[in-house]
């Protein structure tokens, strides 16, 4: 956490002042660790720290060094913001809803405060995953993230409510479907495949993303 406000650290702008001065990494690593498909023990390790570390990290009870905190934000995919000085859950992600609190902060954090369009996809031919439901988050022309909610929990029902502008949910092809579903069970696999598979996603899909056009006429 830093203090004291340094010159270099203000820069003046006709629009805007940018203080530099707030470390918000912990909260976003707490709550996308909240949101990830693999339990935290499994990000500590990949990263070469102890789950305690972890805990203690985003908990702000002790910092990591510089190396871990690095490849901690490198697999989380978090980036700063240099505009306004905070760091941001960037992706592209496929994530998991389990805590209420957690998936809307992930979600603010992702599509910048909620300007993005996200809808849940269901195959226009053949059944859906029995265990799973998927909503695609798309944000103007930034590559897509996935949310998975098991059907049945609670939380799923409120997934209208924690996602901000949520419209609803779309047929899609079938095949882009099982590609959905297949990503996304490639992507639990380990820490380091989400953003792997999810940046493949993005590029076999750059001209729906790029042109705006995921949903279905």
């Amino acid at each position: 956490m830093i203090d004291e406000e340094a010159p270099e650290d203000i820069v003046d702008d006709e629009e805007y002042r940018v203080y530099r001065c707030y470390d918000n990494a912990a909260e976003i690593v707490k709550n996308l660790v909240a949101c990830w498909p693999n339990p935290p023990a499994e990000i500590a390790g990949h990263v070469g720290i102890t789950q305690r570390a972890l805990q203690w990290f985003t908990s702000e009870t002790a910092p990591l060094d510089t190396h871990e905190r690095y490849a901690l934000e490198d697999v989380l995919g978090i980036e700063l913001d240099d505009r306004f000085g905070v760091y941001r859950a960037v992706g592209p992600y496929v994530l998991m809803a389990s805590k209420p609190g957690a998936v809307r902060e992930v979600y603010e954090s992702l599509s910048h405060g909620g300007d993005a369009c996200p809808f849940e996809i269901v195959p226009r031919r053949g059944a859906a995953d029995p265990s799973w439901r998927y909503v695609l988050i798309t944000r103007y022309d930034d590559p897509p993230s996935i949310l998975m909610a098991s059907r049945g929990e609670k939380i799923t029902e409120r997934l209208p409510e924690l996602l901000l502008n949520y419209d609803g949910i779309y047929p899609v092809a079938s095949e882009f479907y099982r590609d959905v579903v297949s990503t996304c069970a490639r992507a639990c696999s380990d820490p380091a495949a989400n953003g792997r598979e999810m940046k493949e996603f993005a590029r076999r899909y750059e001209k729906r993303w790029k042109e705006r056009t995921w949903r279905p006429e």
